[in-house]
């Protein structure tokens, strides 16, 4: 076997089930440990008839290609595939990391009833006050400002590797509170390189259409866009909302225009991850940049850039 490839038998016997959804069912593998994947593993068994045609082993061995500290990124900010699994030269699931338990939120339902509930970023465009009801974190704006800006670091990693999102939608995504707001991408099979046919047939999720039907980098930059919007405007109707002018006033500066032209139905224009994650950066700070020069210092005190690590960490 390739070394982007294991046995289903190398993974011992697997652990609790984890979840299941339409196409796969994920277990814990705690007898399973890669050199190169730092932390605990799952494995998601494809169910019959789904797993995927072609393809996987290619999305596998772009990781292994990529430098350390680019793989390390990648690790931290996705459930990549990290390895096929096969059984008589069949593909039959993936290996990826732990989604780690930060992301997971423990709650009580209305109904009384205590819940472990994965921290979706679809949990991002609900009403403050009903999120508080349904056990759920009310992230201030700040915050929210952190996950938008968390994100476009993730997609700006994948399309600066020659990688195409496709199916972005608010339940493959999820984030984190503690420690410092961050994002995760999830359910990362259906990731196609550009290039090549997808693993996994890439779709959009109800209300997450672009105005082209191809899905490809400007199409993740047009979700990326309602991402922002639906994100920075919680509420009602918040996550079917398309109209940029809900978040005028939470937007400094240049931001307005950056998600009018990340809206456009003009691929050619829309807002590239990139400058989404300056636009984000120097609004945090207060630091003006070239491409929005007028950005002022709003009420988003709380988090700074440390000058030595550059990572965002709380102000004491």
């Amino acid at each position: 076997m390739s070394a982007h490839v294991v046995g289903l038998d190398a993974l011992g016997p697997l652990g609790a089930l984890l979840g299941e959804g339409g196409q796969a069912k994920v277990y814990g593998a705690p007898h399973v440990t890669l050199a190169d994947v730092p932390g605990p593993l799952v494995y998601k068994q494809y169910k019959a008839g789904h797993a995927p045609p072609h393809g996987l082993n290619a999305v596998v061995a772009r990781r292994l290609r990529l430098d350390e500290r680019t793989r390390e990124r990648l690790d931290l900010m996705t459930a990549w595939p990290v390895r096929a699994v096969e059984e008589d030269g069949e593909v039959r699931g993936v290996l990826m990391r732990l989604i780690p338990d930060d992301f997971f939120e423990d709650r009580v339902k209305p109904s009384g009833i205590p819940a472990r509930t994965l921290r979706e970023v679809q949990h991002l465009f609900i009403a403050p006050e009903r999120a508080v009801r349904l056990g759920m974190p009310a992230p201030s704006t700040a915050e929210r400002l952190l996950v938008c800006r968390d994100l476009a670091v993730v997609v700006h990693l994948l399309h600066r590797n020659g990688m195409v999102i496709g199916d972005l939608n608010p339940k493959n995504a999820v984030f984190r509170l503690t420690a410092r707001p961050c994002v995760m991408l999830v359910d990362c099979d259906s990731i196609r390189i550009k290039g090549a046919a997808a693993v996994v047939r890439q779709l959009n999720a109800p209300d997450w259409d672009p105005p082209e039907s191809v899905l490809s980098q400007s199409t993740d930059l047009y979700k990326f866009g309602l991402f922002v919007l639906r994100c920075l405007s919680p509420g009602p109707f918040a996550s079917i909302a398309r109209d940029p002018s809900r978040v005028d006033d939470v937007l400094p500066g240049g931001g307005p225009k950056l998600l009018r032209d990340a809206l456009s139905r003009d691929p050619g224009v829309r807002t590239t991850a990139q400058t989404w994650g300056r636009y984000f950066d120097a609004t945090l700070t207060g630091s003006p940049t070239p491409s929005t020069p007028n950005v002022e210092r709003t009420g988003t005190s709380g988090w700074r850039r440390d000058p030595r690590t550059k990572r965002w960490v709380p102000v004491t």
